[in-house]
């Protein structure tokens, strides 16, 4: 008799341990099924990373691989495959496109060629010399300016010059002039389409047949442009 009181005194604690056990572990799993539910479960520093969830990290994580890439992000078409909050300048980030510009259409590209003060470069009767050339360029639109003062000699009524593609003089892209003297300043300014390696050149003649007209400090500048708008450039 005495060992069944002692059985069963035992036995009710157990089961109120068991209960409260029970209840506290019921409570637990629907905090986390309820935090869960909500999408605010984080990932603690040094736990795993949860898909789907914010997580959050009180120190740098960082992702390193001995072996191939260690990020690779892949997105439906027309979404971003990385997003950041911040415009702070990332160091040593080197990257295929911008804006939709690959990195060798943004690299800064021209040319340019110059005849030096007083380096009297003399024009021919009736003839055109060539000034300047920016040499091979790079495919796209330039803005091109080219000046030359010019000494025209008793008898030469007028000179001019003319802004080239490859050295093409029949089919001269603009053309400056002026009379007088017996000195006078010619300019030519324009933009133009410029295929790969193509190159620009300012040539520079006189109307009269005296002889002994001659450029001085004459020079020619092409700067490619990314973007413009208006009248399309010449061809």
């Amino acid at each position: 008799m005495e060992t069944r009181k002692l059985a069963v005194g035992l036995v009710r604690p157990v089961r109120r341990a068991i209960r409260a056990l029970r209840s506290r572990t019921a409570f637990a799993l629907a905090l986390v099924v309820i935090l869960g539910g909500f999408g605010v479960a984080d990932a603690a520093t040094g736990g795993s990373f949860i898909l789907g969830r914010t997580n959050h990290e009180s120190s740098t994580a960082s992702l390193a691989t001995s072996r191939g890439t260690p990020l690779s992000l892949s997105a439906p078409r027309g979404k971003a495959p990385l997003a950041v909050n911040r415009s702070t300048e990332v160091k040593n980030l080197n990257s295929e496109y911008v804006g939709g510009l690959s990195a060798s259409t943004l690299r800064p590209a021209g040319g340019d060629d110059y005849a030096s003060p007083d380096s009297d470069v003399s024009l021919p009767p009736l003839g055109e010399v060539e000034i300047a050339n920016t040499g091979p360029l790079a495919a796209g639109t330039y803005y091109v300016s080219a000046s030359a003062e010019i000494t025209l000699a008793t008898g030469d009524p007028f000179g001019g010059c003319i802004v080239t593609l490859n050295q093409d003089v029949n089919n001269y892209l603009q053309a400056g002039d002026e009379n007088g003297g017996p000195r006078i300043t010619v300019a030519e300014n324009l933009a133009v389409a410029v295929p790969s390696k193509g190159s620009l050149q300012e040539y520079c003649g006189i109307s009269g047949s005296a002889g002994g007209s001659d450029v001085n400090d004459a020079g020619l500048t092409a700067i490619r442009i990314l973007s413009s708008s208006g009248t399309a450039p010449a061809k």
